[in-house]
């Protein structure tokens, strides 16, 4: 009996084996592309509804088991081209799958929280993103944020001056605080770093003022663009509100480049070339006529004298040739090694940077090795590692703003005529400058201001599959990391140039030390499931975040001969000192509904604690939800040959800015109390109730795609409204203190962002790719809370900013009064823009030559232009002398309007229109590669290219965009004597192994 029982028993398991056998079949086929009929390397299949999926080999094959005997449907896609569904079933087992190149870049794949992303064709949100290829594929630029220009509707930037090693402010959808700096939070491979202006020293020691006149470059200057394989742009909080306190401002999320399995592959890259500035003004020349003009009676001989001996010797110098028109070496060495296997990849970089300033003795070199690696430590587990180390040093020289020292180069010459000779003598020492107080040549020469930065970021991502069916998984995942940057700058002054010779204690050193240490970590449990048809995504997870800032500065005066130490100095100070530690924390959950990709549904909230709010226990909920629905995937659309895709969507989310550190907390300052030492209480008192500042923005949209999207739309409206914005309120005198910082203001912005974009020909020897984008952003001040007042630049008489309700911030006013305005002024223009476009052109011709160009158009938006009011002061603005009106007064001394004297005359349109980026280059045919190399060199390509290559404007400044204050959210626009722009042209070639 028990033999008939055992022989059943098997008898029973080999015909279930055997019908579950039966019921399944393989698929197998090849993935090409279109047009080249080249194999797609790496191509995903995977199996409609569920979980189960293949990629291609290198040679495209693929090999896929599908369960049951039914009838299936394969997805089909790979980076950059158009996703296809293929059909399949037991009587269709090989397939030919040739996939057409993605024009409108609908199915790519875009990051849009801490730990989702979604193809863009299903995307709720107007979210920008930049690829390689556009970062850097035209042409080699310095900075990661300066080579966003005019790729990013909706973003406005701006740059402190040209100095080498950067320093780019980023405003995205207009200004989202009145006091703090508009700019975006910066994420890294899922690290938040530190990209703040970093004081440098230099306006305390010209005697600029504060900081934000350091004219000091923000610290992604450090990270290396050639490195970055996408960049997403969350530009409102309806996209960034899963980012919660630090998202007011948007959120800039960047991906550096990752290995992939296959041969080895070795890349070199080297660039070379130089740079001229892209615009100089020139200066006005001097005759008798014009110093008896222009000097008073008592000063006219001298100055005679010294014309008629310039005339005689033929040594008239053009400063603003001699200081800035010189050309500046470039060069970038680039080496990259990517590969390896199914289990380990590893992407590994190497760059040097090295480039000159057009001003003497300036300059930026940039060391920087990156070592990204991805482990599949079993199958269900997965670890990735990105490790960068920079090292840059920055000379950025001496221009922008001063008082009295000299130490400008600009500032300076503005009052030099090029009569007179200032270069250095031929026994070495300077002449004495006459006309201002320091003579500039010398402080070119032998003044330091520098920065030396070391970095190292580091960043981790561990995936691990806790559940996983045909049609569901749950998946964990632990990411986080950490920025080390250390910040080491130099301002000296020697004690032989002409000002210091004037002082009690001659010599002038500043050194600092600065040190930020931010770390974060956060834990997620994403759960994927089908809900009959449709697929839900579910998240839920916490952030911890910790930054940690210290600074020193040290300060001596009365340096020993060439000396740079401060034990070297008879005056010894501490400069300033500072430490923060700031702790947040915050719990999320989204939830993600898709149905059949034609309705796509989010919905989510995060609650966020600081310790830099009043209550810093107390947590601020920040929620988010929206909607997209694709229309041309529902049944009734018909025909998708000319209107291929329509996706009306709306998008709701709240987010916060931080509170200033120290705004709860009332200083102590150091005093002398009767010969001891003791400490004072400031006339500032902290606000123990101090709120962040929110924001909510309401997001309508509609993309459209033709032609077998060929060609795409997007066309976006948003309102954004700021609340809580901290304002300082005035307290009664009775009180003791003058001041507090308070929850008062609210900001409206409203803005258009339009994109037009696609393969406009596609022949098998020419193809034109094209984006065209358009934005605008209007603000207005919804409510003050405090009395109407005005701030910013260097008061009415040169053009200030209204504060005001009713009225954007960014007006520009100034004298004559105007009672009937508010504020008391004259309004004379708002800073900023009418409106902004771009346009990127990419021609491919015969396969191996390719042509591309950026141009930006920028409206309106006004800048105060106290460059031309020193020059004008000066006498040396090209074209002074000249009298337009013939009313026998110089233009110098009278600009309009009239009546000539009221600060209308500094405010100008600042309208330009910049062609940013060109770029040529050709890829030897690699037929011709293996005949002169054989198998040792696989690509050779080669190209020429320009940045900044031209700029036409009637702004009377050498740049619309440069700006003394740049990183501010307000008065962002005041020019005074910047570094001018460099134009920057390489040279390339690459060579792959």
């Amino acid at each position: 009996m028990k033999k008939i029982y055992k022989f059943s028993t098997t008898l029973l398991l080999l015909l279930l084996t055997a019908g579950w056998s039966w019921a399944q079949y393989t698929v197998s086929g090849t993935v090409t592309d279109d047009r080249t009929g080249e194999p797609l390397i790496g191509a995903t299949i995977l199996i409609r509804n569920t979980t189960t999926g293949v990629v291609a080999d290198l040679d495209g094959r693929f090999s896929i088991t599908v369960p049951g005997s039914q009838e299936a449907v394969l997805v089909v896609s790979s980076l950059g081209y158009t996703s296809q569904n293929v059909n399949v079933s037991p009587n269709l087992t090989s397939v030919q799958v040739r996939l057409r190149e993605d024009a409108t870049n609908l199915e790519e794949v875009v990051i849009t929280g801490l730990a989702s992303n979604v193809k863009r064709s299903n995307l709720a949100n107007a979210v920008s993103s930049v690829s390689a290829k556009e970062l850097v594929g035209t042409t080699n630029i310095q900075t990661t944020d300066g080579a966003l220009y005019g790729k990013i509707a909706g973003a406005n930037i701006r740059m402190n001056s040209g100095a080498p090693g950067g320093g780019v402010s980023i405003q995205l959808r207009g200004i989202s605080s009145l006091s703090g700096s508009s700019q975006p939070l910066i994420i890294v491979d899922g690290v938040y770093i530190n990209n703040s202006f970093q004081r440098t020293g230099r306006a305390s020691v010209t005697g600029a003022g504060g900081a934000n006149q350091d004219d000091g470059a923000n610290r992604l200057a450090d990270l290396n663009p050639n490195d970055i394989e996408s960049i997403e742009v969350l530009k409102g909080p309806s996209a960034a509100a899963i980012y919660g306190t630090r998202a007011n401002a948007g959120v800039i999320i960047i991906t550096t480049k990752r290995g992939s399995a296959g041969k080895t592959q070795v890349s070199l890259s080297q660039d070379i070339g130089f740079a001229t500035p892209l615009r100089l003004l020139g200066v006005d020349d001097w005759s008798e006529e014009k110093i008896n003009f222009f000097f008073p009676e008592a000063r006219r001989p001298i100055e005679l004298e010294r014309f008629r001996q310039a005339v005689a010797t033929n040594t008239f110098v053009d400063y603003e040739d001699y200081f800035y028109n010189n050309t500046a070496t470039l060069s970038n060495t680039r080496l990259t090694v990517n590969g390896g296997n199914d289990r380990t990849k590893f992407f590994i970089s190497g760059n040097i940077a090295a480039e000159d300033g057009t001003v003497r003795n300036t300059g930026f070199e940039r060391y920087s090795i990156r070592a990204n690696v991805d482990h599949k430590i079993s199958d269900f587990i997965r670890l990735g590692v990105s490790s960068n180390y920079i090292r840059s040093n920055t000379d950025r020289g001496f221009t922008g703003n001063q008082n009295n020292t000299g130490a400008s180069i600009g500032y300076n010459i503005a009052y030099v005529p090029n009569y007179y000779d200032l270069r250095r003598n031929a026994d070495g020492t300077y002449p004495i400058n006459p006309y201002f107080s320091e003579n500039p040549v010398a402080v070119t020469d032998n003044a330091i201001n520098n920065s030396l930065v070391n970095r190292f970021i580091q960043a981790f991502t561990l995936d691990a599959d806790l559940y996983k069916s045909a049609n569901s998984f749950l998946r964990f995942q632990l990411a986080g990391g950490m920025d080390f940057l250390q910040n080491t700058t130099l301002v000296y002054l020697p004690e032989f140039l002409q000002f210091q010779r004037g002082q009690a204690n001659p010599g002038d050193v500043l050194w600092g030390k600065q040190e930020s240490f931010n770390t974060n970590l956060q834990a997620v449990m994403v759960y994927n499931w089908n809900l009959g048809r449709v697929n839900m995504n579910s998240q839920a997870g916490v952030v911890r975040l910790d930054f940690k800032n210290d600074g020193l500065f040290t300060r001596g005066r009365g340096l020993a001969p060439g000396q740079l130490n401060l034990q070297q100095a008879t005056v010894q100070e501490i400069n300033q000192q500072f430490f923060s530690e700031v702790q947040e924390a915050g719990i999320f959950l989204q939830q993600e509904a898709n149905f059949e990709d034609k309705i796509i549904g989010t919905v989510g909230v995060r609650w966020d604690k600081s310790t830099l709010n009043g209550d810093p226990n107390q947590f601020y909920a920040f929620p988010r939800a929206s909607v997209a629905f694709n229309l041309a995937n529902f049944d009734f659309w018909g025909s998708k040959t000319t209107f291929s895709a329509l996706k009306p969507r709306i998008a709701y989310g709240e987010t916060a800015g931080p509170v200033a550190f120290g705004a709860t907390f009332t200083p102590l300052g150091g005093a002398n109390i009767g010969g001891l030492l003791g400490s004072v209480v400031s006339t500032q008192i902290g606000n123990t109730q101090i709120l962040p500042e929110t924001a909510t923005e309401l997001e309508f949209g509609i993309d459209a795609g033709f032609f077998n999207n060929k060609l795409g739309l997007e066309a976006t409206y948003y309102i954004k409204n700021t609340q809580n914005n901290i304002q300082n309120l005035n307290l009664a005198p009775s009180t003791g203190v003058n001041i507090t910082p308070s929850n008062e203001a609210e900001l409206e912005n409203k803005g258009i962002e339009l994109a037009l974009f696609g393969t406009v020909v596609d022949k098998p020897n020419f193809r034109w790719n094209s984006r065209v984008m358009y934005w605008q952003n209007r603000l207005n001040m919804r409510r003050l809370g405090i009395p109407t007042y005005v701030a910013g630049g260097f008061g009415a008489a040169l053009g200030t900013f209204l504060y005001a309700e009713g009225v954007a911030p960014t007006t520009i006013v100034g004298t004559p009064a105007d009672p009937n305005n508010p504020g008391g002024f004259t309004i004379w223009g708002n800073s900023q823009p009418k409106f902004n476009m771009s346009m990127i052109n990419n021609f491919t011709i015969a396969k191996n030559l390719e042509f591309s160009f950026l141009l930006e158009y920028r409206k309106g938006g006004d800048n105060i232009n106290l460059s031309q009011f020193l020059t004008d002061a000066g006498g040396t603005t090209k074209g002074w002398f000249e009298d337009d009106n013939g009313d026998g007064i110089p233009n110098g001394r009278q600009r309009p309007p009239a009546p000539f004297n009221n600060a209308g005359r500094w405010v100008q349109d600042a309208t330009f229109l910049k062609i940013r980026e060109i770029g040529l280059y050709y890829s030897i045919p690699k037929n011709t590669v293996i005949q002169t190399f054989g198998n040792s060199v696989e690509n050779i390509r080669l190209g020429a290219s320009m940045n900044n290559a031209f700029l036409f404007t009637n702004y009377q400044g050498y740049d619309p965009e440069t700006s003394t204050f740049g990183a501010q959210a307000i008065a962002n626009n005041v020019d005074i004597t910047p570094y001018p722009t460099p134009r920057r042209v390489f040279f390339h070639i690459t060579i792959d192994f």
